[in-house]
C-alpha cells in the first residue's frame, strides 16, 4: 500500500514536472514570435518616418544675357551637385551644392565698306577738291563778281561788283566736268560746264553761253576779305569831288578796265551832250589811283 501511495506520488511529481516542463516551452516560443513581429514592423514604421521626413533643397539656375550693338555679353551658370545623403533610424537629409561659373564674350563689329559703295561718291568729290576754300574773282562778258566757297561742303555765296548784291548758292556735281548751280532764290537750278586750266583758275559756261573766268584769290570770306563796288566807288568819288571843288555833279558811272581797275567818270546829262567833270582810276579794293591829270587820289575819307 505504502508503496502503491509512494508511486503514485512519483508519478503525479512526475505530472507536474511534465507540465511545467510544456508550459515554459510553450512561453518561450512566444516571446521570439513577438519579438519578430516587433522586430520587423520596427523598419517600416521608421522607413515611412523616414521618408516624410526628408528635406529636399533646390536652387534654380537663371540665364541672363544681355545684347547691344557692337558688344555681347553671355553669362551660363552650371550647376554641380553632391548629394551626401545620412540615415538615421528616424531622419534622412539631402544637401545641395550650387556653383556659378560667368562666362563674358565681346563681340566688336567692324564696318566694311566695299568698292561698290564708295566708287559712286569718288569722281564728284575730286571736282568738289578743285574748288579751294576761299574767294574767287570772277570776270567775263557778264561782269565782275566775287564767288566765296565754303570749307568742307558745296555751298558759298558771291557779290556782284556793280551792285555790291550778295546772294548765296548752291551746287551739286552732275560728273566730273558738269555741275547744277542753285543761285539765290532761283526755283530750279542751271547747268554749267566747268573746266579747270590749273588749280586757281577755272572757266564756267553757263547754259545761256556766258563764259566767266575765275581766279583764285585767297582763303578768307566776304567779312575779310573788302573790295568796293562799282556804286560805292561812285558815291565816294562824288563826294570827294564836291569835297574838293565845291560842286557835285549830277551823275556818275563806273566801268571795269581790262587791268581791272575801276574807272569812275563824274558828269551832267545836258540833253545833247555829256558835261565830264573828272576821271577817276581806282583800284577796286584800296579805292586809291589817280585823277585823269595823273595825280594821286584816295576816295576813301
Amino acid at each position: 500500500m505504502k508503496l502503491a501511495k509512494k508511486c503514485l506520488t512519483v508519478l503525479f511529481l512526475g505530472c507536474i514536472a511534465f507540465s511545467a516542463t510544456a508550459c515554459g516551452d510553450k512561453k518561450n516560443n512566444s516571446k521570439p514570435e513577438e519579438a519578430a513581429e516587433t522586430t520587423a514592423a520596427a523598419p517600416m514604421f521608421e522607413t515611412a518616418i523616414a521618408t516624410t521626413s526628408t528635406a529636399v533643397t533646390t536652387e534654380t539656375s537663371a540665364t541672363t544675357t544681355s545684347e547691344t550693338m557692337t558688344e555681347t555679353s553671355t553669362t551660363e551658370e552650371t550647376t554641380q551637385t553632391s548629394a551626401t545623403t545620412e540615415t538615421t533610424t528616424t531622419e534622412t537629409t539631402t544637401a545641395t551644392e550650387t556653383t556659378v561659373t560667368t562666362t563674358t564674350t565681346e563681340t566688336t563689329t567692324v564696318p566694311v565698306e566695299t568698292a561698290a559703295e564708295t566708287a559712286p561718291a569718288s569722281e564728284p568729290a575730286v571736282t568738289a577738291q578743285k574748288f579751294e576754300p576761299g574767294i574767287w574773282w570772277s570776270t567775263g562778258s557778264g561782269g565782275d563778281r566775287y564767288f566765296c566757297f565754303y570749307d568742307g561742303n558745296t555751298d558759298g555765296s558771291l557779290e556782284d561788283q556793280e551792285s555790291g548784291l550778295n546772294m548765296g548758292f548752291h551746287y551739286d556735281i552732275e560728273n566730273e566736268t558738269t555741275l547744277t548751280f542753285h543761285i539765290g532764290d532761283a526755283p530750279s537750278g542751271e547747268r554749267v560746264s566747268v573746266s579747270f586750266t590749273d588749280g586757281s583758275t577755272v572757266v564756267l559756261t553757263w547754259e545761256n553761253g556766258i563764259s566767266e573766268t575765275l581766279k583764285y584769290q585767297g582763303l578768307g570770306n566776304f567779312d575779310t576779305f573788302r573790295f568796293y563796288s562799282n556804286l560805292e566807288l561812285c558815291e565816294m568819288a562824288l563826294d570827294y569831288y564836291e569835297e574838293k571843288s565845291g560842286y557835285r555833279p549830277g551823275d556818275a558811272a563806273a566801268m571795269v578796265q581790262p587791268d581791272g581797275k575801276i574807272a569812275v567818270q563824274l558828269y551832267d546829262d545836258m540833253g545833247d551832250h555829256t558835261a565830264t567833270s573828272a576821271w577817276y582810276t581806282v583800284d577796286r579794293f584800296t579805292a586809291q589811283g589817280q585823277d585823269m591829270m595823273g595825280n594821286d587820289i584816295s576816295l576813301k575819307k
